[in-house]
């Protein structure tokens, strides 16, 4: 009878100390962001006069709307299973962003401290990882001009593989594969604008390094377009940062070709389709994709992108003035022609934290020949409140 027990007990001892070994944890997360915005745009150019005002309650300014889970399991010598899903969602009527059940973040894997992190599902590409400088918020937004920088459709790429190296006394790798059996699922922009399902393979690398006041980030993105024909799109760009504790300086350039990928900045991304088409009635030039919704950008389209970002601590927040500009081929005379024209954005915006959760913001900003067509002009400006949980 006292060896059955003792065994018992020896057997539970066991087992407990299994499970203290192998530690799970399960987090629920979210981004709260709401607020008040007024937008204006205006067509002047080829003797039309198109506008578009609206203001009201805005919401994913600084952060886009989002609830998430993300968990971890220890699997003993420092290596980890982890898992991430994650969707977004608007204040305003509670609506899910997206038909998909996490269309934002959806992913497993492995995380090694010695070997690094290979995750499977919908992620980001190097992209967006490796995109370090101070930046600004909608209009003001890099990623207005950059392609494969922004946090978009284009960028989050499903049926993915990504491997990311182990931190390097602040380097770290990414290598990213997205096959292309993709099923159907929207994930870019063709290079005549419009959304494309059948994808072909993608490739998203990069590099960076953030160590005290320096970071430098670089990504390189190739999409194959096998559905349309076409070339493939390709994007890359470099960031560098430094923080002078007075000032933090960034700089970043790229260039992009045969479309954008992960664009923010088309004529529907930011005015909407209804204003492209009367902008299209005025002016033939600018020609429309299959579905009529966007501007086309050409088979050879190419542009070159840069970013200057400068932040600084405010009476306890912190103050940002960013300016993005981008050229294009888009005047070639077999293209737009007088049509098109290098876009230019300014934003200021201000950020005062309440806690180390919740933060007020305000933000004012312009944008000239938005989307590469000249004379179509944007201001925006606005407060807001940031919560995260």
């Amino acid at each position: 009878m006292k060896k059955t027990l003792l065994a018992a007990a020896l057997l539970a001892g066991f087992a407990t100390a299994g499970v203290a070994q192998a530690e799970t944890s399960v987090t629920l997360y979210g981004i709260l962001d709401t607020g008040y915005g007024y937008q204006n745009y205006k067509y002047d150019g080829n003797s039309a006069d198109v506008t578009a005002k609206s203001s009201g309650l805005r919401d994913g300014t600084v952060n886009g709307n989002r609830f998430g889970l993300k968990g971890s399991e220890d699997l003993g010598d420092g290596l980890r299973a982890i898992f991430q899903l994650e969707q977004g969602f608007t204040m305003g009527d509670g609506e899910a962003a997206s038909t998909k059940a996490f269309h934002r973040q959806a992913f497993v894997g492995l995380s090694s401290d010695n070997w690094g992190t290979f995750t499977m599902g919908r992620q980001y590409s190097a992209g967006v990882d490796t995109f370090l400088v101070p930046n600004g918020y909608n209009l003001g937004d890099a990623d207005k001009i950059f392609g494969s920088t922004g946090l978009s459709e284009g960028t989050r790429v499903d049926n993915s593989f990504k491997y990311v190296t182990p931190d390097l006394s602040g380097f770290k790798g990414i290598l990213m594969y997205g096959t292309d059996n993709d099923g159907g699922t929207t994930v870019g922009r063709n290079t005549d604008g419009s959304s494309f399902a059948d994808r072909g393979s993608r490739v998203s690398v990069g590099a960076l390094y953030a160590n005290g006041p320096i970071g430098v980030g670089a990504s390189y993105d190739r999409q194959s377009q096998t559905a349309t024909g076409n070339d493939a799109a390709t994007s890359w760009q470099i960031n560098g940062s430094y923080d002078f504790e007075v000032v933090k300086l960034g700089l970043a350039y790229g260039q992009d070709r045969h479309g954008k990928m992960g664009w923010n900045g088309s004529g529907k991304g930011i005015v909407g389709k209804d204003m492209v088409k009367a902008i299209n009635a005025a002016n033939t030039k600018l020609p429309l994709n299959a579905k009529g919704e966007d501007f086309a950008l050409p088979n050879d389209f190419k542009s070159n992108n840069y970013h200057v970002g400068l932040s600084a601590p405010l009476a306890g927040g912190v103050l940002y003035a960013g300016w993005n500009y981008s050229t294009s081929n888009l005047d070639d005379s077999d293209k737009w022609s007088d049509s098109a024209d290098n876009i230019s954005t300014y934003q200021l915006n201000y950020v005062y934290p309440l806690s180390k959760r919740t933060s007020l913001y305000t933000y004012a900003s312009y944008a000239k020949n938005i989307g590469y067509v000249r004379d179509l002009k944007g201001t925006e400006a606005g407060v807001g409140l940031n919560h995260k949980f």
